[in-house]
């Protein structure tokens, strides 16, 4: 009895240990371009839903807005699953327990073929709950059989998955004549059971490698790619709520072998492969990101990898310096945001002007007549390419104040600074008048004095429906100045007679800074979530529509939006201000490639 006990534990265990779905880099196959996965779904809810935004997002006072977004969704968009496949999301959504990943697999994907297309494929666990779903799915066959729907069933490694033909209903908005144009694509859809994990895709194209990793088959994964080992330790995948990867290699390869000839010899010359190679791109391995809630903020990284021997074209130029990204003295503490990038100006254009030549000679020999001679017809011995780009310094600060008003014309355009690094600022300064001069609205050049420093003031015309703009522009301090806001630039040219707290002295601020990786990285910004949120929320709160906010957006899709998301039922911000803080980022290059930081201290 004993030896038939522990016989029926062991092909039990065996058997938990067979239907349990495999990691996400276990799962799916080595051509996979694309992965976005949440490992434990259960466990982010946790985790994401005890953070600042999570619970934003479910405090009573959002509830108004909530319920109107979520309905809004299951109409749009989960209605359309439920009028074409008989699903209700209330009888799927509770089963979702596990990982849920989704995948872009090449399979035979061409590019060169406007009719193919990656296969897509979503792998939801359901853990414990395989036995409703099995059900569900049995409801959905026998609702879409009733429904007389054209579906089709096949066998993939010996498991039923069924195929139902979705035809979106046209755009109603459409004229009739532009109707047959504008007829969306049919849509695909295959799905099915295996074990726990309910497998939704666009094809069955490379669909069979999936269920393989599902039902204990052996296939090569994506885990097993160096270059997919490399992101995930570097990116931290492991111990991340959520992530993300491309495998940009093999993206870049499938477009390349897809470029047909008649887009070589583009505009200038150009050829697709070529352009490819000389910016750099050849050398791109993947690219990812991940986020992740701890105990004291929200962190989230995104990398780039490239290897060192493969850094040429772009990849080389962007070579941020590992010097002090700290915030200057004179940036104060009531700065909404402050970024400061420490790159080698005349390194980076020298570089440039040399890729564009070699990318494109017709265009590199078009842009060194124009910087040759611009300017001379006023004076011969002017030379902006010296006298500008041979100025440019290492360094680049810019920061925004609180905008001086509540509407949303006002928000877009907050007192900026922007600060350029130069080695003779004076020259530079002297040189970027002088260009003023030969624009449309040079003759409105406008000078005064402040501080012992010129200011030169220039009106620049605005976009379709917008006001006209005031540059102002000075040097200081080793730095041309860039603002669009008198007041701004006035209190820089006179930071060294104020006894304002900097932001480099605000509390928290250099604790935050060490969880991204320190001041001297080459990239740092900052950013004051509670006081630029604040003022969006108030505009959009009180009667700004999305469309204010984004000013090129369509008439049909602001009020598309409108349907979704209404500020109106906002509550006021004053209500929401506790789950904001500040928020820091750094980035710069190592080894492996280019890593930005990001992290939101828990406000207190």
């Amino acid at each position: 009895m004993k030896l038939f006990r522990h016989l029926s534990v062991g092909l039990l265990a065996a058997g938990l240990l067979h239907a349990a779905v495999p990691p996400p880099a276990q799962l799916f196959p080595q051509d996979t371009l694309l992965l976005a996965t949440v490992p434990d779904w259960t466990a982010a809810q946790g985790s994401l839903g005890s953070a600042p935004l999570g619970q934003l997002w479910a405090d009573p006072a959002m509830r108004p807005f909530r319920d109107k977004f979520e309905a809004q969704f299951r109409e749009k968009f989960l209605g359309t699953l439920e009028k074409d496949l008989g699903i209700k999301s209330q009888d799927f959504l509770p089963l979702f327990q596990g990982q849920i990943s989704f995948g872009a697999l090449k399979a035979d994907w061409k590019p060169s073929d406007e009719d193919s297309n990656p296969t897509f494929v979503v792998v939801v666990d359901t853990r414990d709950k395989s036995d409703q779903l099995k059900t569900r799915l049995a409801e959905v066959r026998q609702k879409l059989t009733e429904a007389k729907k054209p579906i089709r069933t096949e066998k993939i490694r010996d498991l039923e998955f069924t195929t139902v033909v979705i035809e979106p209903p046209p755009d109603s908005s459409a004229e009739p004549d532009e109707a047959d144009d504008q007829k969306p694509d049919k849509l695909e859809l295959t799905f099915g059971q295996a074990d726990s994990a309910l497998v939704v895709a666009t094809s069955t194209a490379g669909l069979d490698r999936v269920v393989a990793r599902l039902t204990g088959g052996s296939v090569p994964v994506l885990g097993e790619s160096t270059d997919f080992q490399t992101a995930e330790t570097a990116a931290g995948f492991r111990d991340s709520a959520a992530y993300v990867y491309l495998q940009a290699s093999g993206l870049l390869e499938a477009l390349k072998a897809g470029t047909s000839e008649v887009e070589a010899g583009g505009m200038f010359g150009i050829e697709p492969k070529q352009a490819i190679a000389g910016l750099g791109l050849d050398g791109l391995r993947s690219i990812a990101g991940s986020i992740r809630q701890t105990s004291s903020g929200l962190a989230g990284r995104t990398l780039i990898v490239v290897p060192e021997t493969k850094r040429v074209g772009l990849m080389k130029l962007i070579r941020f310096e590992a010097k002090d990204t700290a915030p200057p003295a004179f940036v104060p503490a009531d700065v909404v945001k402050f970024q400061r990038v420490r790159i080698n100006g005349q390194q980076v254009w020298t570089g440039l002007e040399s890729l564009v030549q070699q990318i494109s000679p017709q265009l590199g020999g078009l842009l060194n007549m124009s910087l040759g001679s611009l300017g001379k017809d006023k004076d011969p011995n002017f030379d902006f390419r010296k006298q500008f780009f041979g100025n440019l310094g290492d360094d680049y600060v810019s920061f925004e104040k609180s905008a001086r008003g509540k509407t949303l014309a006002e928000l877009e355009n907050r007192p900026s600074l922007s600060l350029l690094g130069a080695v003779n600022a004076n020259e530079m300064l002297s040189t970027l008048r002088m260009l003023a001069g030969l624009l449309p609205s040079g003759d409105d050049l406008k000078e005064r004095e402040v501080s012992g420093k010129k200011i030169f003031s220039l009106t620049l015309p605005g976009g379709p429906n917008q006001a006209t703009r005031v540059m102002e522009i000075a040097a200081s301090g080793g730095y041309v100045a860039f603002a669009n806001d008198a007041a701004i630039l006035e209190e820089f040219l006179r930071s060294g007679e104020t006894t304002a707290r900097p932001l480099k002295d605000l509390p928290g601020l250099s604790e935050a800074a060490q969880e991204v990786g320190g001041l001297s990285t080459g990239i740092f910004g900052y950013e004051n979530q509670r006081e630029s949120v604040q003022a969006t929320w108030e505009a959009l709160r009180t009667g700004g529509g999305i469309d204010k906010l984004i000013p090129t957006m369509s008439k049909k899709a602001a009020d598309d939006a409108g349907e979704w998301l209404d500020f109106s039922l906002l509550p006021p911000f004053e209500q929401m201000a506790k789950y904001f803080g500040i928020s820091v980022t750094a980035g710069g290059w190592d080894s492996t490639g280019f890593q930005l930081r990001t992290y939101a201290p828990t406000p207190k």
